[in-house]
């Protein structure tokens, strides 16, 4: 098993496996966030806003579904720069909102998404254009 792992690495190079490796660690750790969100919805929808006419959960609805949508996205690796952008966007919102408070964290997970903008979905994205392919060959 160690043989093929090793044959793969050097047949298509590191970064390749990097990027995937990045886009499953990203994508699944902002799913299991959301399980958290979702199973203590009682402890945390206090700190959720309210904007104009729209009350606190349904902004949790919205915000919970959009980022469980991206971070799907950004697993099988469709639209992986959109969707990583719109990801660092909403952390860039949330420390303009919420100032610095947990801002480490918030800086980590801005870099993993930033990350993925510049390198996008690498060899083994969905989204791979043919035309990225046929540069290679």
């Amino acid at each position: 098993m160690m043989k093929f792992f090793r044959e793969c690495i050097a047949r298509s190079g590191s970064m390749d496996f990097a990027v995937l490796f990045m886009r499953l660690f990203a994508g699944g750790m902002m799913l299991l966030h959301n399980i958290g969100k979702i199973q203590n919805y009682n402890e945390i929808i206090g700190s959720y806003p309210s904007f104009l006419f729209i009350e606190q959960q349904a902004v949790f609805a919205i915000v919970t579904t959009v980022e469980v949508l991206l971070a799907l996205l950004i697993v099988v690796g469709l639209w992986v720069r959109a969707a990583a952008f719109w990801m660092a966007a909403g952390i860039l919102a949330l420390l303009a909102w919420s100032g610095f408070e947990d801002g480490e964290l918030r800086f980590v997970w801005l870099g993993v998404y930033l990350f993925l903008v510049i390198s996008g979905g690498g060899t083994y994205a969905f989204d791979r254009t043919d035309s990225a392919r046929e540069g290679e060959n």
